[in-house]
Formats: C-alpha cells, sequence, structure tokens
C-alpha cells in the first residue's frame, strides 16, 4: 500500500514539475496551432491587408517600424487635435516597445496652414506626411468601404495601424479609444518580437 502511494507522489511531483514545460513546449511547436473561435482584435482586420503608397522620403524615418497612421480631418478642429493626442498617450505607453512603433499623420493637399506646427507642438515624435496625388487617401477610402460591407459598420474611420511594410492590417472607427489600439499593438509587437527570434 505504501508503495503505491509512493508512486503516485512521484507521478504526481513529475507532473507538477514538467507537465508545464511540455505544455509550453508544444504551444510553441508546430504541432500545436489554436486558432481562437473569436477574434480579439479591438480594430477591424483588413483582409486581405492593402499596401499604402506614401512618400518614401517622408516615411524613411519609419521603416521596420509598426505604424499607427492617422488621417487628419479637414478643417483639424478640436476634436481632431483630442484624437491625435491620444495617439500620443499609445507611443508614450509602449514602453520598450516605443523603438519598433511610429505614428504617422497623413494630410490631403490642401492641409490647412500652421497645422503642422500646432501638431508637431503637442507631439514632435510625429512623422507629418501629405498625401499628394492622394493616392493613400483613396486606398483608405477603399478600406473603409471594403470594412463596411464585411462588418456592416459604417462609421467613419481614420486611424490604421500598418505593418513594417505598409501593409494595413487593422482599421479603427472614431469611437475606438487610445487604450484598445494599445491592446492590440501590444499583441502585434508581442508576436513580432517572438517572429524574430524564431
Amino acid at each position: 500500500m505504501s508503495l503505491t502511494r509512493q508512486k503516485l507522489t512521484l507521478i504526481g511531483i513529475f507532473a507538477l514539475f514538467f507537465g508545464p514545460l511540455i505544455l509550453v513546449m508544444l504551444m510553441r511547436s508546430s504541432w500545436w496551432q489554436y486558432q481562437p473561435a473569436t477574434l480579439k482584435n479591438q480594430g477591424h482586420l483588413v483582409q486581405p491587408p492593402v499596401q499604402l503608397a506614401l512618400d518614401q522620403d517622408k516615411v524613411q524615418e519609419t521603416e521596420g517600424k509598426w505604424i499607427i497612421l492617422h488621417v487628419l480631418e479637414q478643417p483639424c478642429g478640436q476634436g481632431c487635435v483630442e484624437h491625435v493626442t491620444a495617439l500620443r498617450q499609445i507611443h508614450r505607453a509602449s514602453g520598450r516597445e516605443r523603438d519598433h512603433l511610429a505614428i504617422i499623420l497623413l494630410s490631403p493637399d490642401d492641409a490647412e496652414s500652421g497645422l503642422w506646427t500646432r501638431l508637431e507642438s503637442i507631439y514632435p515624435e510625429y512623422t507629418l506626411v501629405t498625401d499628394s496625388g492622394s493616392a493613400a487617401l483613396e486606398t483608405l477610402t477603399a478600406v473603409n468601404t471594403e470594412v463596411a460591407a464585411t462588418t456592416g459598420d459604417t462609421g467613419p474611420i481614420h486611424t490604421y495601424v500598418l505593418d513594417p511594410r505598409l501593409n494595413v492590417i487593422l482599421a479603427y472607427g472614431t469611437n475606438t479609444t487610445a487604450n484598445a489600439i494599445h491592446k492590440d499593438l501590444k499583441r502585434l509587437l508581442k508576436w513580432s518580437d517572438q517572429e524574430k527570434t524564431r
């Protein structure tokens, strides 16, 4: 009887110490392909991702980084400025991942005078890009139309997440909070770091 109890104790200790290790190894291997029933994204997933054509001279400093792209309303009133200020908080809250994240503010050719100066005074880390020829804005309009068709959400969309290759992968309505965008970015940056270490 005592021998059986000793065996059970040994098996319990083995399971306690080696069980979690085996589980982690399985989860990180290609054998375990877990797909959640529902997506955890706070934003609308753009499928397939759409590449955005931006002025390469302007976005050179963002090369290799994940990007929050915000299309500025024209004119950029108080609500627009508040939204841009909230994006600053996402960048600051990213901590050590901040170096892998950039914020681009996109404006059409006819942006109001003095707008750039006003926005740079809010946060000098913004990359300010003017969409000459409106190619990027037309692409984003097509993304918005596709999102509305697939989700039924016809509200305005001004904020997007782009991968380091300038593919639009997530789109956010104007009612999305900065905290929700930050949650998605945390997951993307963590996943991106894991891919780099493989």
